[in-house]
């Protein structure tokens, strides 16, 4: 494999056509180092406790690519980012976030039921506490390195230059790695615009306040690497509409992609969107996430309502799934092949279906939601809207 900065070469080539002659065993792990120029522009990668950035880089055996942006939380004051446990501050190659070290879900390349098992893969991996968008350094204290838009566009030079001409490109990612998909997408289109695009997004749903978006997304700097040539793009932060609008303004610009996106009925535990959904409703208090099923009913209104609103605005190329219980992001667990709670199809067959563009991939909510599976963040001792009912622990909203 051909390297992209400091890491080692791996043993896949390409042919002239674009097909995968040989795929890697494993994934190579990338370090950029120093100012890179891409597209005319420098960027400087590095993680948000000022270490090296690192990520990682599989090829597979068909022309198809997975760009894939980890999770690992968000961070914008003192408080946040003092918290060891906030957000990932930074990569650690040999560590449990390694996609060497990932073999469940989605991550588990082996599964023949696995759809992106011979797919070439970059997983952009997280470490600036930023939702993957950020372009700012910070002293609140600590020092921040607000930089993930810099890692992020690395990481896609890397990808054009191993990967030129993909027929497919899903992009995805979860929790703050959901939104990485969802705002980066705009600039993979333009890098590939023969491929057939998807993007799924994996419990990030933008259940967010406009108190929030105001004051805190500023922090960041998010606003200025926004395109500027998508119309109505940039006016989503002030109008209200968040990422229901943002989703609704770039998938009518690419009306050949298909957008999915999955969430729990009641996403949540300590870094759940009603985690954080619990932050924003209180003043955005960061010790309001610890309380986080106080919001699980607000969290679940909103959530649908703006799953219902974006699909009704684009009927063509968008799908909601909506599965039972509290547990944040699917990816990484087995669940994608065998859950069916609720009436739900897999997620696996739902994937397939998107990517077919059969009939098949439709808006999926649960019957019984509140149910929570095993596993499942609950408070405890239980809390309301958590109660027991029998054998089971179900989340009651009333009505």
């Amino acid at each position: 494999m051909v390297g992209c900065g400091d890491g080692d070469s791996g043993g896949g080539t390409t042919s002239s056509g674009g097909e995968i002659q040989q795929a890697d065993s494993a994934f190579t792990t990338i370090s950029p180092t120093g100012t890179i120029e891409y597209l005319g522009r420098e960027y400087t990668p590095i993680c948000a406790d000022g270490s090296p950035y690192h990520f990682f880089v599989k090829r597979g055996s068909v022309n198809k690519l997975l760009m894939y942006y980890e999770s690992g939380g968000a961070c914008w004051e003192p408080l946040t980012c003092s918290f060891p446990d906030s957000c990932y501050k930074n990569v650690d190659p040999n560590g449990p976030n390694s996609p060497n070290s990932l073999h469940t879900g989605f991550f588990d390349l082996t599964n023949p039921e696995n759809p992106f098992r011979d797919w070439n893969i970059v997983f952009v991996a997280y470490c600036t506490c930023d939702v993957h968008f950020g372009d700012a350094a910070r002293d609140y204290p600590p020092h921040i390195e607000h930089r993930g838009f810099h890692n992020a566009r690395v990481a896609e030079k890397c990808a054009r230059e191993l990967f030129p001409n993909p027929a497919v490109v899903l992009v995805a990612g979860s929790s703050a790695g959901a939104y990485g998909a969802q705002f980066h997408v705009t600039f993979l289109q333009d890098a590939w615009p023969s491929a057939q695009f998807f993007v799924l997004a994996d419990a990030g749903n933008g259940v967010i306040t406009q108190e929030f978006l105001d004051k805190n997304f500023p922090t960041w700097n998010f606003a200025a690497n926004l395109p500027t040539n998508i119309p109505g793009l940039a006016d989503v932060l002030q109008n209200g509409s968040g990422l229901a609008g943002y989703t609704e303004v770039v998938a009518k610009h690419f009306p050949r992609s298909r957008w999915g996106q999955y969430a729990t009925a009641y996403d949540g535990g300590v870094g759940g969107q009603s985690s954080y959904y619990n932050i924003m409703l209180n003043g955005n208090n960061p010790v309001q996430g610890l309380f986080w099923w106080n919001a699980s009913c607000a969290f679940n209104a909103k959530m649908r309502e703006q799953d219902l609103e974006i699909a009704a605005a684009l009927p063509s190329n968008y799908r909601y799934y909506i599965g039972s219980g509290s547990r944040h992001t699917m990816w990484d667990h087995d669940k994608v092949y065998a859950d069916t709670t609720g009436g739900v199809p897999p997620v696996v067959d739902w994937v397939n279906a998107m990517l077919a563009g059969s009939s098949a991939w439709t808006n999926v909510e649960c019957m019984n939601c509140g149910l929570t599976l095993p596993g499942d963040p609950v408070p405890m001792p239980l809390q309301a809207p958590f109660k027991q009912v029998g054998s089971d622990i179900v989340v009651d909203c009333g009505g």
